[in-house]
């Protein structure tokens, strides 16, 4: 019995410290990689999404419908029915439909903007990876990859992402803002390489909407 406790702790450490290869055929770093370059060989994609926010201000979540584009390396635009955030890469406008206002502004004064190509195509330079396991969403089987950031000043900190195990594209993201808020973003209806045009990400602003241009 003792010379059974002798090599079987050994062996069980070893099977510990290997595991996250042998239970999902993939390491964190090699599918971070995978998701990368996914994403940064695709020339745009365009999917529906439902945002819930859960905030200690508030008891009950509110929860937003929408669409998204993006256009690599830094082209997007965030539609729902209160708000549109549009971006050519350069400059920054958020319409606000209540308000009946839009903010140009420039992308490097937007230091709280959620830029959405840089956390899906590159975000192993500012963010360790780990594979937390295997969970579905909308019936599809995903991988859960952890990021966490490696400054301490970083907008999100920590990011949840459900990575389909097919097609290695996000079907849901999430994460706690800089403003404490924790978010939680699922996609659906994505399609890939639709040719979107370069005029998407330059905001029209539409007749009696107040223009506000904080980019000069």
């Amino acid at each position: 019995m003792r010379m059974f406790r002798i090599y079987f702790f050994p062996l069980l450490l070893f099977i510990i410290l290997t595991s996250s290869r042998n239970l999902f055929g993939i390491t964190a770093d090699e599918l971070a990689l995978q998701v990368e370059k996914k994403y940064r060989l695709l020339s745009d994609l365009s999917m529906d999404f439902t945002k819930v926010t859960r905030s200690e201000i508030f008891e009950t979540p509110s929860q937003v419908q929408g669409k998204m584009i993006l256009k690599n390396p830094d082209k997007f635009k965030i539609e729902t029915k209160e708000e549109t955030i549009t971006c050519d890469g350069k400059s920054v406008w958020t319409y606000t439909v209540e308000n009946q206002q839009v903010v140009k502004n420039l992308v490097d004064k937007s230091e709280s903007l959620f830029k959405p190509n840089q956390y899906l195509s590159n975000f192993r330079s500012d963010y360790t990876p780990s594979l937390e396991g295997e969970e579905k969403v909308y019936e599809t089987e995903c991988f859960k990859l952890l990021l966490s950031s490696k400054k301490e000043d970083a907008f999100i900190k920590k990011m949840m992402v459900w990575v389909d195990q097919q097609n290695l594209l996000a079907r849901r993201l999430e994460y706690r803002d800089s403003q404490d808020n924790d978010i939680i973003m699922d996609f659906q209806h994505i399609k890939t390489n639709r040719k979107i045009k370069d005029s998407e990400f330059i905001f029209q602003t539409p007749p009696g909407v107040e223009e506000l241009d904080l980019s000069n």
